[in-house]
């Protein structure tokens, strides 16, 4: 059986337009066309899972006759294109890109050579893990089930994931929703982040200046072994293999020198190796050191070396990348907050705390003016807080649900819900209803995965600000959720698959057939969901991070009072410095030629464009 195009169709170019804008939105301009390719590919059927699961369920019907109920019905081809297609994206295709653009080779062949090796490691590894599980599980069930043990095992990966990050999103989504309908309390948690943010900002700069002097002292070695080689006899031959050690040599030195000016914000920070060795420690900077490429006083660093060192340069202009857009942002949000706080209305590109007088009067912007106006002084507030409440009453049903999985009866208020609308009435209405807790249900799971890794140079950041590396791993672990997601998602529904063809089922029938990895770690996982909920409902989370020292923004916000304060002093400080910096900057731009009249501001947003 086949879904008819003209129920699909439209559903497929949506979701494509969507997976599309969303590359366009966050893909910087150095990403190739390949990298953006590839990932609108991987949005698009990771939207089509959660998009089908609804128009599965509508299509499911129940039989009585058991010689029918093995038949899915007409969405089994299209899950089993999405489920093998993101199955080999998730575990191999993407998996093996990433590797090849974080590789440090200086040609597109060596690139692909080294990530080849490296995702072959990975695969090796998982592939000896599979064989011990097949083994295992033939002797305990006296059969072969290789395919089955290669969908469990993803699977219940995939369902860990969920599992966790689900019970941290169905906490923190409402919570952060209610934040922001009080502007005050965001203005103060940007002004204790403030502090963190210029810290390691300031870490990212010295880290890129510590590679940049790497990278100087190799080049000097190579200069004096170039120098006393043409001196011997016979030397300065131009063979192919010299060719090519030239031309790696040049590729490094333009890296390093693309970020030689960093605009006067960063190059501010910049300082000399003796006071960075002072404020880090003399260990750290020791440890930054040691792992220079190890070659001999008299011997020229390798092709390998120079690719190592390549490697460790990009990731340090990919960190310095992020932390200056987290700062960026940072800014941004406490001027947005400040305004709002001051009852004023921020400036569309919040770059300005002072309100537009336009937009407070409307009289120049006309009805869009007064419109923004009421919504930023009158609507907002409330808007958000009753967001902030349906996520709640969402969260509390959700979790509900996956208490009472484990129980004979079905409790679960979804699953009553639905069969509300009856089994001949599973029209428009029903697959709406079916897919708006799906729908926060996935919300709540990509929300927390981006949040994990905000301190990363793989996060989604603005417009125009995301590398390919960042763009491949959030559609890697995007296509690798969405059938645990939807596996959950049956389970708390309490689904009949033993007398219905519905087509999701019988995808994942496989499962059932492993004892542990299938069927009763579904069990479990429900039990995780909600002892994390709690766990982050009492601040567990943050206050675990902050013991174990690690920088997060849950982490930054624990303190006493007194510690607390001390911080938004120190981000009020900073704050104002920078915006001290950005006045000075702008009045110097105007005195400028038009040939040069670009501010430095503007240099520091795109000084990394064309090098990560």
């Amino acid at each position: 059986m086949t879904l008819p195009l003209g129920s699909f169709l439209p559903l497929c170019v949506l979701l494509f337009v969507l997976a599309c804008w969303l590359v366009c939105y966050f893909a910087s301009p150095a990403t190739s066309i390949p990298i953006r390719l590839l990932v609108t590919i991987s949005f698009w059927l990771g939207f089509g899972g959660v998009a089908l699961l609804p128009i599965d369920l509508s299509l499911t019907t129940r039989f009585e006759d058991e010689e029918y109920q093995d038949l899915p019905n007409e969405t089994f081809t299209a899950w089993m294109y999405i489920y093998w297609s993101t199955f080999c994206l998730a575990w191999g295709i993407l998996p093996l890109v990433r590797a090849v653009l974080l590789s440090g080779h200086f040609t597109a062949l060596s690139r692909l050579r080294a990530g080849c090796r490296k995702a072959l490691r990975g695969y090796i590894f998982l592939s000896m893990i599979s064989l011990v599980a097949v083994v295992v599980l033939a002797i305990r069930l006296q059969s072969f089930h290789v395919m089955s043990v290669l969908m469990a095992l993803g699977n219940t990966y995939g369902l860990l994931m969920v599992a966790v990050l689900l019970g941290y999103g169905l906490v923190d989504l409402p919570r952060s929703i209610s934040r922001m309908a009080k502007p005050e309390n965001e203005l103060r948690r940007a002004r204790i982040m403030a502090g963190s943010a210029d810290e390691a900002l300031f870490d990212a700069v010295w880290e890129l200046q510590d590679c940049e002097d790497l990278v100087d002292a190799t080049i000097a070695r190579i200069e004096r072994y170039n120098a006393q080689d043409e001196e011997s006899p016979g030397g300065a031959t131009a063979s192919k293999g010299e060719q090519y050690y030239t031309v790696c040599v040049e590729s490094l030195v333009r890296r390093r020198n693309a970020t030689a000016n960093l605009g006067s914000e960063l190059q501010n920070r910049r300082t000399s190796s003796n006071r960075r060795s002072n404020n880090r420690g003399d260990d750290d900077f020791e440890d930054v050191h040691v792992h220079a490429p190890p070659y001999c006083a008299d011997d020229r660093p390798t092709i390998q070396h120079l690719a190592e060192l390549n490697a460790k340069l990009q990731r340090a202009q990919a960190t310095l990348m992020s932390m200056e857009q987290r700062w960026n942002s940072l800014v941004k949000r406490s001027r947005f907050y400040a305004s709002l706080a001051g009852g004023d209305v921020p400036d569309r590109s919040t770059s300005q705390a002072s309100p537009s007088p336009s937009l407070l009067s409307g009289s120049n912007e006309g009805v869009g003016g007064c419109m923004r106006s009421m919504w930023m002084r009158q609507l907002r507030g409330p808007v958000y807080r009753l967001m902030a409440l349906s996520m709640a009453i969402l969260s509390g049903t959700v979790l509900w649900s996956e208490a009472t999985i484990g129980l004979d009866i079905n409790l679960s208020p979804f699953a009553l819900f639905l069969e509300a609308f009856g089994s001949s009435s599973k029209n428009i209405f029903f697959q709406i209803a079916a897919l708006i807790p799906l729908l926060y249900m996935s919300a709540c799971v990509y929300s927390s995965l981006f949040k994990l890794s905000n301190f990363g140079p793989y996060c989604l950041r603005g417009h125009n600000q995301s590398i390919g590396v960042a763009l491949v791993f959030n559609a890697q672990y995007l296509v690798r959720l969405q059938f645990p997601l939807g596996y959950n998602y049956l389970l708390m529904l309490k689904y009949d698959t033993s007398s219905t063809n519905c087509a999701f089922v019988h995808v994942m029938s496989d499962m059932s057939t492993v004892p542990f990895f299938g069927t009763s770690f579904s069990v479990y996982a429900p039990l995780m969901i909600i002892a994390l909920c709690c766990f982050t409902l009492c601040n567990g989370y943050p206050r675990l991070l902050a013991v174990l020292g690690i920088e997060h923004e849950d982490a930054i916000l624990m303190g006493d009072k007194e510690t607390l304060e001390g911080k938004v002093n120190e981000g009020i400080t900073l704050l104002r410095r920078h915006e001290d910096r950005s006045k000075d900057s702008s009045r110097r731009s105007e005195f400028k030629d038009d040939s040069s009249h670009s501010s430095d501001s503007q240099k520091s947003d795109s000084w990394w464009v064309g090098v990560v």
